[in-house]
C-alpha cells in the first residue's frame, strides 16, 4: 500500500511539473493568470514534495524543510491573486502585491535556525497553526471573492469553486495531521487529485480558465477603440438613456457609436459580462426601480413603456427576473418597509 501511494504521490508531482510548464508557456487564455497559476503549483509543489520526502526518507536537510514550509506560506496569497486575476478585467500585478509573499520570503532565509523552533515543541505547534490560520484567511478572502465578482460568469464560479475545495481539502489534511494525528500524506495524495484534475481541464479544453470569449480572440479590436467605444456607450446609456427607446437594436446602437455590430458587442461584453440585451434591460429595470418608488404616482403599465418595453407582460417577466418579485410586490415591499 505504501508503495501505492509512494508512486501515485511522484506520478502527481510529475505532472505537476508538466502543468507549471504548460501554464507558463501556454499563449491560451490569460497571460497573467497562467502565470500565477504555474506558481500557485509551484508552491504547492514544493510543499506536497517536501510531504513526500519527509514521510518516505529518513531526513531532510533543513534547507529542504524549510523550502517546504515556506510554499505553504505562498500557496494563500497566492491562490488569492490568482482569483484576484481571474475576476478582474486588465488586472496587473504591482511590486506592492509582493507584501503578501514576504513572510514565505523571509523564512526561507532561516533555514539555519529551523532545528530551534523545531526542538521546542510548543513553538513549534504555534508556529505551524499560524501557517495554518494564514492559508485559511486568504481562502476564505479568494472564495468571497470568486463567488462576489464573477457575475455572469457561472462557469468561471464553479470552477474556481472546485479549485477552492480541493485546496480546503488539502488544508483540511494538514489541520488534521496537527490536532489528530490524521496520516502526513494525506495532503500529498489530495495534491495529486487536483493536478490530476487541472490536467483534464487543460487536455479537453486547452487552459485553465478562459477570461474572454473565444469568439471574439481574432477581431484586432485595438485597446483605445476598446476605451473609446466604452466612453462612449457609457454616455449614451447614462446621460441619453438610449435603453428607453423601445425600437433600440445592437445596428441601431453602432450607428450611433459609430462603429459595427461586432465591435460593439465585443465591448458590451468584455466590459460587462453581457450580451446586448442582458445590458439593456439591466439599465431598464434600474430605472423602472427608481419610478416605481417616485411619489409621482406613474402606474405600472406607463413604468414599463417609460423605460423602453412594450407590453406590461415583458416588463412584468424581466423584472421578477432581475429582482426575484413583481413590479407591484416591489413597490409595495417599499412603502411598506
Amino acid at each position: 500500500m505504501d508503495t501505492l501511494i509512494l508512486i501515485g504521490s511522484i506520478i502527481g508531482i510529475l505532472n505537476s511539473f508538466i502543468l507549471i510548464i504548460y501554464a507558463s508557456a501556454s499563449k491560451k487564455g490569460n497571460r497573467i493568470v497562467n502565470l500565477v497559476f504555474a506558481f500557485l503549483i509551484l508552491m504547492l509543489t514544493l510543499r506536497i514534495s517536501k510531504s513526500i520526502l519527509l514521510t518516505f526518507s529518513d531526513g531532510l536537510h533543513d534547507l529542504l524543510l524549510t523550502l517546504g514550509l515556506a510554499g505553504f506560506l505562498a500557496i494563500g496569497p497566492t491562490y488569492y491573486y490568482f482569483v484576484k486575476a481571474v475576476v478582474t478585467p486588465k488586472f496587473k500585478i504591482k511590486w506592492v502585491d509582493m507584501v503578501h509573499l514576504l513572510p514565505a520570503i523571509i523564512f526561507t532565509f532561516f533555514w539555519i535556525y529551523i532545528d530551534v523552533i523545531r526542538e521546542v515543541g510548543a513553538i513549534w505547534h504555534t508556529f505551524y497553526r499560524g501557517i495554518l490560520l494564514q492559508y485559511m484567511v486568504y481562502m476564505v478572502m479568494a472564495v468571497w471573492l470568486s463567488n462576489t465578482k464573477t457575475g455572469e460568469k457561472p462557469i468561471t464560479k464553479l470552477q474556481l469553486n472546485i479549485i477552492s475545495l480541493f485546496l480546503l481539502a488539502i488544508w483540511f489534511a494538514y489541520f488534521l495531521n496537527e490536532v489528530a494525528g490524521l496520516p502526513y500524506i494525506s495532503g500529498a495524495i489530495l495534491y495529486s487529485v487536483l493536478i490530476y484534475f487541472s490536467l483534464i481541464i487543460v487536455i479537453n479544453k486547452g487552459y485553465i480558465i478562459h477570461l474572454s470569449n473565444p469568439k471574439y480572440q481574432n477581431t484586432g479590436l485595438k485597446s483605445e477603440e476598446n476605451e473609446r467605444l466604452l466612453e462612449e456607450l457609457k454616455v449614451v446609456m447614462l446621460r441619453e438613456k438610449a435603453y428607453k427607446d423601445n425600437t433600440l437594436s445592437l445596428a441601431k446602437l453602432s450607428k450611433q457609436l459609430g462603429s459595427n455590430t461586432h465591435a460593439v458587442s465585443q465591448v458590451i461584453n468584455e466590459n460587462f459580462q453581457k450580451t446586448f440585451f442582458e445590458l439593456i434591460g439591466y439599465y431598464r429595470i434600474e430605472e423602472a426601480k427608481g419610478l416605481l418608488l417616485d411619489t409621482s404616482g406613474l402606474k405600472i403599465s406607463e413604468v414599463a413603456y417609460e423605460v423602453g418595453y412594450n407590453s406590461l407582460s415583458a416588463f412584468n417577466t424581466a423584472f421578477k427576473k432581475s429582482t426575484g418579485v413583481t413590479p407591484s410586490k416591489f413597490k409595495d415591499e417599499k412603502f411598506n418597509t
